[in-house]
């Protein structure tokens, strides 16, 4: 027998024992693991604290400083202090190892700890098991086309790597390595659009998981002066307005949120729960549309609240949302994703053209002893017709010298309209807003506090961008006749924000807001709002796409009805399949094909484990049978006289009597090991 052969001939079965150690990983392939890793967790630390951010950015640092051999690898008894560290770490800044903030903060910490420790081949999977986990978490974050695409390049880099793994060899050049992952990707995609238009759609929002607990900016349930003000500076997106057919002025987009009917002397507060409800015949009399009804599409970002705001003056809800007495929307359960709502209103539309009892006597409610230099002064127009009190009040705001400014001077905790109306004559929309609603009610007048945004800007696409800083306050009078009447005392002082936004009205030595709420940024500008528009166009028909897209999509294919749902689900099963049947049979074919002996020698090697008898690689035949003489004599013979035809059948000349005898041997030690 060759000397070779024991070497050889047991390549055909590989069982790596337990004990051995896993293969190390040479120090360019720690750099590529270090490298995909980096790229999965970098959009990552925008969204965790700043220490943990750092705690991440220190652990990736220590490691590529290691790999080019400017720091030593860190000890055992260091890696536990900072797992320990790390941990303390997450739950001083999340209060919490799990759910997705303290979660996502605990995976992040232990993958760049197990990326710090990687050593071997075993390692480095562990690493890349956990990054594909931390690819998808990111979506949790963030669902923007940009987050999209990152994700998608990082996927396409994740699978290059355990492609590497694979072979466990020198990576290859990365653009060689991404290319491999990248083409099979391109394969499927047209799959992958196919069942994203026909796969049934769930009836909430893919992303529509819980969210963080934390403060986000936008309109409150309370109303102080000051309160609207540190909006103004926020260019955050509020939401997104498409009018189905003809726009409407910028000066009529007044969008209405909370409306506040108490006022304890500081601070308003909404109409009590007993009275803000309304029944469906109440909301019939209440609200009386006339000639200009609107249709939109609000697509709403996530509030964590339950505020609706809507073009004034809304005529419906969505069914998940109610319509209030004082005809402001409110969801039922607070928002915690991104949705498209279909409204419909009326800017011209009369409210409440009786007003009830309770109503009339909370709209003329005030503190008897609060601010009586204000009482003083509009004392006296209680005489005058309702119009010309209203324009006393306007009149007051234009000759008295006021300002508009977004960093109004603090008030006096007592009597603070007083100091605003005689003193500081300064202040933001809620101060105008505050002071009129007090005047009027002194006056005689009911009147209501309202806040909402106003205007917004026109995208050339066609729809309205409105952003937390467009937020605004104005006043509603109850008048006889006609109901709650719009009145915006802001315009008397500063007209150019009802017509061109905060920006317009701010004064050229004020600090300058964001230059999204600028909207006079020259390139950057055009460039935001191009991308602003992809953005708008992902949410609509990516992320907001819902069953009632998918019915109309269908619907326009000529796909709809049950036996064409049935041939077109049959058609992708078909396809599907056919694509795995593609890659199974490549790879079966790719599999080094097996010899007669080899197949022979495998059958043998499996019964003797059936026996309980230990299988070694790189044990020779001629070995093979000399420890079954030591340790299993009862399968000696049997097995001596298989090993004896089988080598004959391998080497001899008399190839077919050997093969016969072999596998009459062989056919033995089956019928002894079932006896």
């Amino acid at each position: 027998m060759p000397a070779s052969f024991g070497r050889s001939h047991m390549n055909i079965l590989r069982t790596r024992s337990a004990k051995t150690p896993a293969p190390a990983l040479s120090s360019s392939m720690r750099l590529r693991v270090l490298l995909v890793i980096g790229m999965i967790v970098l959009p990552q630390v925008f969204f965790q604290p700043p220490p943990i951010s750092l705690w991440i950015a220190f652990g990736l640092g220590w490691q590529f400083l290691h790999l080019t051999q400017r720091l030593p690898a860190p000890p055992r008894w260091l890696l536990i202090l900072l797992m320990l560290g790390g941990m303390a770490l997450v739950w001083s800044t999340q209060s919490t190892l799990i759910g997705r903030d303290g979660g996502v903060s605990f995976i992040l910490m232990l993958t760049s700890l197990k990326l710090l420790e990687a050593r071997n081949l075993r390692d480095a999977r562990m690493v890349a098991l956990l990054g594909l986990f931390l690819l998808f978490t990111l979506f949790l974050f963030d669902q923007s086309p940009l987050a999209a695409l990152w994700s998608l390049l990082s996927f396409a880099l994740l699978i290059s790597l355990f492609n590497e793994l694979s072979h466990n060899a020198e990576p290859r050049p990365l653009a060689a390595s991404l290319q491999s992952s990248l083409l099979p990707m391109a394969y499927s995609l047209p799959l992958a659009l196919v069942l994203f238009v026909i796969v049934p759609r769930p009836s909430a929002p893919l992303f529509g998981v819980p969210q963080a607990t934390q403060a986000r900016t936008g309109l409150s349930d309370e109303l102080a002066p000051g309160s609207i003000s540190q909006l103004s500076r926020s260019p955050e997106l509020a939401f997104r307005a498409t009018f189905q057919g003809q726009q409407p002025a910028q000066n009529q987009l007044y969008w209405r949120g909370p409306v506040f009917w108490g006022y304890d002397g500081q601070h308003w507060e909404r109409l009590p729960p007993e009275l803000a409800m309304l029944s469906e015949d109440q909301k019939a009399r209440s609200i009386q549309a006339q000639s200009e009804v609107l249709d939109y599409s609000l697509m709403l970002e996530a509030s964590h609240g339950t505020i609706l705001p809507a073009l004034d003056r809304p005529l419906n809800a969505p069914n998940h949302a109610n319509l209030l007495a004082d005809h402001s929307l409110r969801f039922r359960l607070p928002q915690d994703s991104r949705q498209l709502i279909e409204l419909r209103s009326d800017p011209k539309a009369k409210l409440d053209s009786e007003l009830p009892e309770r109503l009339r006597k909370l709209s003329l409610q005030m503190p008897a002893a609060d601010n009586p230099l204000l009482q003083d002064l509009a004392a006296p127009w209680r005489k005058l017709p309702a119009q010309e009190r209203i324009q006393r009040a306007l009149d007051h705001f234009k000759s008295e010298n006021f300002s508009y400014t977004l960093e109004p001077p603090i008030l006096q905790d007592q009597d603070g309209m007083d100091d605003f109306l005689f003193n500081t004559r300064a202040g933001f929309c809620e101060h105008y807003a505050t002071a009129f609603v007090l005047l009027m009610r002194a006056a005689g007048l009911p009147a209501r506090v309202v806040t909402g945004y106003l205007g917004g800007e026109l995208h050339p696409d066609g729809y309205w961008i409105v952003r937390q800083g467009d937020a605004h306050a104005w006043a509603e009078i109850w008048l006889d006749g006609q109901g709650w009447v719009r009145i915006d005392p802001t315009a008397s002082v500063a007209p150019e924000r009802i017509e061109g936004g905060a920006a317009a009205a701010v004064p050229a030595n004020a600090n300058p807001l964001p230059a999204a709420l600028r909207r006079d940024f020259g390139f950057l500008h055009h460039v935001r709002l191009r991308w602003d528009g992809v953005e708008n166009r992902w949410n609509r028909w990516v992320l907001g796409f819902d069953a009632s897209d998918q019915q109309k999509l269908l619907q326009a294919l000529g796909w709809v009805g049950n036996q064409n749902l049935r041939l077109w689900g049959l058609v992708v099963l078909s396809l599907a399949l056919s694509l795995v049947a593609i890659k199974l049979v490549q790879h079966w074919r790719a599999q080094p094909k097996r010899s007669p002996q080899q197949r022979v020698w495998l059958t043998f090697l499996k019964q003797l484990q059936r026996r309980g008898v230990e299988i070694i690689s790189s044990e020779s035949p001629r070995a093979l049978l000399q420890r079954l003489h030591r340790q299993h004599p009862e399968l000696a013979p049997l097995a001596a006289e298989f090993t004896e035809h089988y080598l004959r059948w391998c080497y001899a000349n008399a190839a077919t009597d050997a093969q016969t005898q072999a596998r009459l041997a062989l056919a033995q030690l089956k019928k002894q090991a079932n006896a």
